[in-house]
């Protein structure tokens, strides 16, 4: 099936031209980097009008990461750009910066399984896109494949790696793109969602969350120390104390103007955060009440303040 992938490169995109020339699918550059503010200027039009016209879309976002720490950051921007937005195809991580070839192999497919794991965490299908040099010499190709779709960069008359999308040319000509566009062909239909799957007639999926499963996990993370205000009761309702929590949590991930919203994006940072507190304590030696490293009289000490309702 073809497909063409845009960003703001090819400015305004009259998509209704776009889907009567036959194109029925499209994957968005959402951004780059680790900032969400470095948000393709034209992802929410192109989101928006794609929809609207019945083109169905995946995104892809642009990284620099040269370790895994950042490809988190670059994958908690990307989140926050998507907002819980409906995709039919994966959200891809884009691979091809020059100046990350002088990383490891084993480094970069690192950086492409966090980047990858945390976006599918966060109930994105993910992949990943590079081209023919990058996939044979900086990528273990054969780990990847076997783990996300792969979309090949590789302009030559076939794709002579195993690919689900391969973009074959960036000088294609579309109806309703001005000057030249990125041209795919989706080999496998199977990273498409099914006409099971569709969401609703806006094509895009507004996640429902129980809100006394939020209370709980803001009550784990009132007691690893993550916020200050104890949500009590857990009961399903969205009072002032969760609000604040909620809040409390955002700052915590360090969210940009943090409110009390709840989405997938914020679930994931917080049960990861949770998760490595947890892991911690669960690696801690029996009686190491300070956390030190070691069982010795320091711990008692802290034993006995408690005991005498001193801390």
């Amino acid at each position: 099936m073809n497909c063409i992938d845009v960003s703001e490169w090819q400015d305004t995109i009259d998509w209704k031209k776009v889907k009567s020339a036959g194109y029925d699918y499209a994957i968005l550059r959402a951004g780059f980097g680790r900032l969400a503010s470095q948000k393709d200027s034209s992802f929410e039009a192109n989101y928006k009008n794609a929809k609207a016209a019945g083109v169905k879309l995946g995104a892809y976002w642009y990284s620099y990461a040269t370790d895994n720490s950042i490809a988190k950051m670059e994958a908690k921007a990307c989140l926050e750009v998507l907002g819980g937005r409906y995709f039919e195809m994966p959200v891809f991580f884009d691979m091809e910066e020059s100046s990350m070839t002088k990383l490891s192999k084993d480094t970069l497919t690192g950086i492409a399984k966090t980047f990858c794991n945390a976006l599918i965490k966060a109930g994105y299908r993910a992949g990943v896109y590079s081209n023919l040099n990058w996939f044979t010499n900086y990528l273990d190709y054969d780990a990847i494949r076997k783990l996300y779709p792969v979309w090949l960069a590789q302009y030559y008359k076939e794709a002579q790696l195993d690919c689900d999308v391969w973009q074959y040319s960036s000088e294609g000509k579309v109806n309703g793109i001005s000057g030249n566009v990125d041209m795919n062909i989706i080999y496998n239909t199977e990273i498409i969602k099914s006409e099971g799957e569709k969401p609703d007639d806006k094509n895009e999926v507004k996640p429902v969350f129980e809100t006394a499963s939020v209370q709980a996990l803001l009550r784990l993370a009132y007691n690893m120390g993550v916020v200050k205000t104890f949500v009590s009761p857990v009961d399903n309702k969205k009072g002032k104390l969760t609000n604040a929590a909620i809040v409390e949590a955002r700052q915590y991930l360090e969210y940009q103007n943090p409110d009390s919203s709840v989405d997938l994006d914020f679930i994931s940072q917080l049960s990861a955060v949770l998760e490595e507190k947890l892991n911690a304590l669960s690696n801690r030696a029996v009686g190491d009440v300070n956390g030190d490293g070691k069982v010795d009289i320091k711990d008692a000490t802290e034993i006995q303040k408690k005991v005498a309702g001193l801390i």
